[in-house]
């Protein structure tokens, strides 16, 4: 059950929930969290991807959207235009843990959710058609 499609879709859609809450709710705006989230929301609906399509049994353990887009490649075009959006959102899976490195924008959390909701939706087509 923990590596279900539909688990790993719930999981994907509860973070970006979180990160749109918290961008809409929250004053100061969190944006190192909402940033988080929104990449967590895109690399678990990535994962769902590869679960449906039978690429392997189990999530991958790795974080990189990117990478985990390039795993798909091999059975479908992936448009180039998500591979920039995963590497806009692959930082924030990581540098948020480390402060001192920490540069975000006030336009980041707001592109952040756009970049997540557009990988949701691509990974929600992808599940629904079938593949």
């Amino acid at each position: 059950m923990a590596n279900s499609v539909d688990t790993w879709m719930k999981l994907a859609e509860n973070d970006y929930v979180v990160a749109e809450h918290l961008y809409n709710a929250f004053r100061p705006m969190p944006i190192e969290i909402i940033c988080f989230h929104c990449q967590q929301a895109a690399e678990k609906a990535v994962k769902a991807v590869i679960l449906s399509a039978h690429i392997t049994d189990e999530a991958p353990k790795k974080h990189d959207i990117s990478f985990l887009l390039r795993s798909l490649e091999q059975r479908f075009t992936i448009d180039d235009h998500y591979f920039a959006y995963a590497d806009f959102l692959n930082p924030f899976g990581v540098i948020v843990r480390y402060p001192n490195e920490l540069v975000l924008g006030e336009q980041s959390p707001k592109k952040a959710l756009q970049y997540a909701k557009a990988i949701l939706d691509w990974a929600r087509d992808m599940i629904q058609s079938g593949i």
